[in-house]
């Protein structure tokens, strides 16, 4: 009776994956965009945030697509439609990784545009909010990140890591959201990415 009492935990044992396989799933697991590592989980006000879909954006030059930043949604629950994201609430978490060095001047242009061209959702005081949105970003260095955060009702911005500020009320997470999944979004194929509607691949 000891020998099986022994053998029994020793086969459930042998059973188990070891700390290598574990690892090694969680790699299996982990999205890979132009050689950025684009974890499959990440951790927000206390909740496991899940990866909704990631992208790659470009922007046509001549004629020559320029790789500008990988972007990732990560969200409490899967989200597929336009419809759907744009009624998503905290909390949220969009990360922004650029694939090259970026001045202050473009940074700003770059959001402002986006802005301009593609928000389709404003109210009283959206003036004010985009600004000082745009207003926390500063210049960039290769592979920086920007990130934005729903936590509650508020926009937490995040500049490479440090934390810049944040933008009350549920009105500006709406026309935040509307950047991507709105009428007319930043890029059609980034918005089916981030939707998790197209395959990412290896080489984004």
């Amino acid at each position: 009776m000891m020998k099986r009492f022994l053998i029994l935990p020793l086969a459930v044992l042998l059973c188990l994956p070891s700390l290598k396989s574990l690892e090694a799933l969680e790699a299996l697991n982990t999205v890979e965009i132009q050689g950025i590592s684009i974890p499959p989980t990440i951790q927000l006000a206390g909740q496991t945030l899940q990866l909704n879909g990631a992208g790659l954006r470009t922007f046509t030059f001549l004629m020559v697509p320029i790789k500008i930043y990988v972007a990732s949604l990560y969200t409490p629950t899967v989200i597929r439609s336009a419809a759907t994201a744009l009624e998503g609430s905290a909390p949220m978490e969009f990360d922004f990784t650029f694939l090259r060095a970026v001045g202050q001047d473009d940074v700003t242009k770059a959001w402002s545009s986006q802005f301009d061209q593609s928000v389709s959702y404003t109210y009283p005081g959206y003036a004010r909010d985009r600004d000082t949105f745009i207003g926390m970003f500063g210049p960039l260095q290769s592979m920086g990140v920007e990130q934005v955060q729903f936590v509650g009702t508020n926009t937490v911005v995040f500049d490479q890591g440090t934390q810049k500020g944040s933008i009350p009320g549920r009105d500006f997470q709406k026309a935040f959201l509307s950047l991507w999944f709105g009428s007319k979004p930043v890029a059609s194929d980034l918005q089916r990415a981030l939707l998790g509607r197209d395959k990412v691949t290896a080489g984004g």
